[in-house]
């Protein structure tokens, strides 16, 4: 008889390289990019459940590119079951990003109100 040994799975880890992807994938054809693949959807979920100082980084994002990410993220949780996130969303944390640079428009905020059911965008919850 064996026994098998438990490893547990390391630890995701929010890059750039990873978000400009992100960004430019959807940037050419929204969802329907076939960057984002079953395995994708499977693999990155965890993007979802981050904390904020995991998305601290995209402070050094063009807003173009965090306009395109806050979309992106937008989207996914509406397509992906998987995907859901409440109010961890990075949606929260880039639409402080864009706030604190003075860029973050009414329709930036229209659109995500209109694309999405999650009750916590753009803002986050009260409490936080």
């Amino acid at each position: 008889m064996s026994i098998d040994v438990w490893e547990p799975k390391s630890e995701f880890v929010v890059d750039c390289d990873l978000l400009c992807q992100i960004a430019d994938a959807f940037r050419i054809s929204r969802l329907d990019n076939e960057f984002f693949t079953e395995d994708f959807i499977k693999n990155n979920a965890q993007l979802m459940q981050q904390e904020r100082q995991s998305y601290d980084l995209a402070n050094d994002l063009s807003d173009n590119v965090i306009t395109d990410l806050i979309q992106f993220f937008t989207l996914a949780e509406m397509a992906y079951t998987e995907w859901k996130s409440g109010k961890k969303s990075p949606v929260v944390y880039l639409v402080k990003i864009l706030k604190s640079r003075g860029v973050f428009g009414v329709e930036l905020r229209k659109w995500i109100k209109d694309n999405s059911d999650n009750r916590y965008l753009p803002y986050g919850s009260v409490l936080s």
